[in-house]
């Protein structure tokens, strides 16, 4: 395995590949995605267990998005099954995905403790336990100022998990050693990742409304516009999704092709 290091430019590329990607199979990737939500919805709506079961199965659901982004580089249909490659990969890759999810959940629930000693726990009740906040803590700034800790402790949480699941998957690494070559990859490319993050967050934020206010002044009203703008929404979600496999393979030698390729 070689590990690279690239230009901040390749940040960009990443994210159009997720878009070129899309194109090439866009009903699939949608029904890849609805099946994930569908499934990680019904899941968590079961008492106890499915409280943390949308952090828990993250880590799953990006090696499936991976997999499904490499099929369609390959001309490969991808269909939802797809979402079941950290299962498939059985033996000791599925027992170190598992302690990567498990360990990945308490990381995320550490994130939102730490927001919580601002905004007193409000936006982890809303996220674990979908519980509308208090509107003291809504007016006087305190779920913001929360959300803006949680976010910016977020980051190196993010870094470390990025490549992991590949790195377990694909590469046969003991959780451990992923989570540190994942770490140790994205900071030797931060240039690269603050690049591909800014674009994304540019898209987020600017298209869906552009598409909203554009059907606005057509004379549309709010309920259509808001379902013009929602599909370019979901374009743009599903090539970030696409565009995670991207990433690794600009900075990870493909590994020998297998069973799980």
């Amino acid at each position: 395995m070689q590990l690279r290091t690239v230009p901040a430019r390749e940040g960009l590329i990443w994210a159009r590949t997720g878009f070129r990607r899309l194109i090439r199979q866009p009903w699939a990737a949608l029904l890849m995605l609805l099946t994930y939500f569908v499934v990680s919805g019904l899941i968590s709506s079961l008492p106890i267990i499915g409280l943390a079961f949308p952090l828990f199965v993250a880590q799953f659901g990006t090696i499936g998005f991976m997999q499904a982004s490499r099929q369609i580089a390959q001309g490969r249909t991808v269909w939802p099954s797809v979402l079941l490659t950290g299962v498939r990969a059985g033996g000791s890759a599925l027992r170190h995905m598992v302690v990567l999810a498990i360990v990945y959940t308490l990381a995320v629930l550490a994130v939102l403790g730490i927001g919580a000693l601002i905004d007193g726990g409000a936006m982890l009740r809303l996220l674990i336990l979908a519980e509308k906040p208090p509107a003291d803590v809504i007016a006087d700034g305190s779920l913001r100022a929360g959300a803006l800790l949680a976010s910016v402790v977020y980051i190196p949480v993010s870094l470390t998990f990025w490549l992991a699941p590949p790195l377990v998957v694909w590469h046969g690494m003991g959780p451990a050693k992923a989570l540190f070559f994942s770490f140790m990859l994205c900071m030797r490319n931060l240039k690269a990742f603050v690049l591909y993050t800014l674009q994304w967050l540019v898209l987020f934020l600017t298209l869906p409304t552009l598409v909203l206010a554009g059907a606005s002044l057509l004379g549309a009203s709010e309920t259509v516009a808001a379902a013009v703008s929602l599909p370019v929404a979901l374009a743009i979600f599903l090539a970030y999704i696409l565009s995670f496999q991207a990433t690794y393979e600009s900075l990870v030698e493909p590994p020998t092709p297998s069973g799980t390729a």
